[in-house]
């Protein structure tokens, strides 16, 4: 099939990013034709189809100028430059569907116009909760969809910028947005209860977990086997529990913490010699340092969408310990791949036990488990099936 895959970050920033680039390369692998659609950035990817890219534009201190932040603030709630641009890039791939991931803020859903005028069915990933609340990172059911209850029950942003949030939701619901997409992939079933509580209908929405690319683990020498580190990888900010992480680890002897990320909102990195910042490492950086840790870990408390880490972790063999938030459960086999604990004492009690061999894990059994229920040749089968039925339903 011709497949346009569009996501506003074309390299590894987050989990989204990182499910994007998977996807991309697996459609490729498999011979379809796949063109990309994203925003430009000194970091991305290369892609012969960048000359389409709209241009940068951030949000946040000292990722912008004063320009770029008015630019993508008018760009939250529509782009000329991005309905432009897709016009373009549409009109010279032809593609017979567009699978959309995170579009908001930075190219918004202006492009969807132009997409539906051909008649090309719209198919969407759902990474976050940004469809149906003002926070991405939560679906607020004090909240629904009276959207300016936010303004209120919240103090996560300023007051500026909650008011530009609603204001764009009650926009994008306005303009009607969503119902230009006709069907919602939810790598969770969390995820899917939250999209039918704010209303989209069952038949819009379609269950496919996120899936790890088939990989064999490396042999590993004597003295990498069991390194006593601990991994946690991803974004490096308050939300996602990284200062009471290393405040945690502080506290525990026999075992580093090492953290690789992008820092964000300031996050200060704890000086300690227990903690160790390993900076913003590759892909194949951070499947390196997971091969050689002796588990990896999140204290995020978010309501996770899915949990990438927890999934990259166990398919090269690591158990994962994290708090119950979100869809994590849905992914770690308790006591056999890892731990979901109700709170930070019982999470520590857990990695203690496993320093002192208290708790050991049988890593080829973990790998198995993984390939076995998130294996891509299982993703790969069900996203052709449900892109090759929309088709052939807008082609009747």
């Amino acid at each position: 099939m011709k497949i346009l895959e569009i996501n506003k970050y074309n390299y590894p920033k987050g989990g989204a990013d990182r499910h994007f680039l998977d996807v991309v390369s697996l459609l490729k692998s498999q011979k379809n034709e796949v063109a990309i659609f994203s925003m430009t950035n000194a970091k991305n990817e290369r892609s012969p189809w960048e000359k389409y890219f709209v241009s940068y534009v951030g949000y946040n201190k000292n990722d912008s100028t004063l320009l770029q932040k008015i630019i993508g603030t008018c760009r939250m709630f529509y782009s000329v430059e991005a309905k432009g641009k897709i016009k373009k890039i549409l009109n010279e791939f032809n593609p017979e569907i567009v699978h959309l991931h995170n579009i908001y803020h930075q190219i918004s859903f202006s492009i969807l116009d132009e997409i539906k005028k051909r008649n090309i069915p719209i198919v969407m990933t759902v990474h976050d909760y940004h469809l149906i609340s003002p926070d991405k990172d939560e679906f607020l059911e004090n909240v629904g969809r009276k959207y300016w209850k936010f303004l209120f029950v919240s103090q996560k942003y300023s007051l500026s910028k909650r008011l530009i949030l609603v204001l764009k939701t009650y926009w994008e619901d306005l303009l009607g947005f969503k119902n230009k997409i006709d069907l919602f992939i939810v790598p969770s079933q969390f995820v899917a209860e939250k999209l039918k509580k704010w209303g989209i209908e069952n038949e819009k929405i379609a269950y496919l977990p996120h899936f790890i690319p088939n990989s064999t683990l490396d042999e590993k020498s004597e003295d990498q086997k069991s390194a006593p580190y601990a991994f946690y990888f991803g974004r490096i900010s308050a939300d996602k529990g990284v200062p009471e992480l290393m405040k945690t680890f502080q506290k525990i002897d026999g075992i580093k913490l090492y953290i690789a990320g992008e820092i964000e909102d300031d996050t200060q990195i704890i000086q300690d010699k227990n903690i160790a910042y390993l900076g913003k490492l590759s892909k194949e950086e951070v499947k390196n340092y997971i091969q050689k840790a002796k588990f990896c870990v999140s204290f995020s408390r978010l309501p996770e969408t899915f949990g990438l880490t927890a999934l990259e972790s166990i398919a090269l063999g690591k158990p994962f310990i994290g708090l119950d938030a979100g869809a994590y459960k849905e992914i770690v086999n308790q006591g056999k791949t890892g731990f979901i604990c109700n709170n930070i004492t019982e999470a520590k009690e857990k990695i203690s036990q496993i320093i002192s061999k208290g708790i050991v894990f049988d890593e080829t059994e973990i790998a198995r488990f993984a390939q076995e229920k998130f294996g891509e040749e299982k993703y790969y089968q069900e996203i052709m099936r449900l892109f090759k039925r929309l088709f052939k339903n807008c082609h009747k």
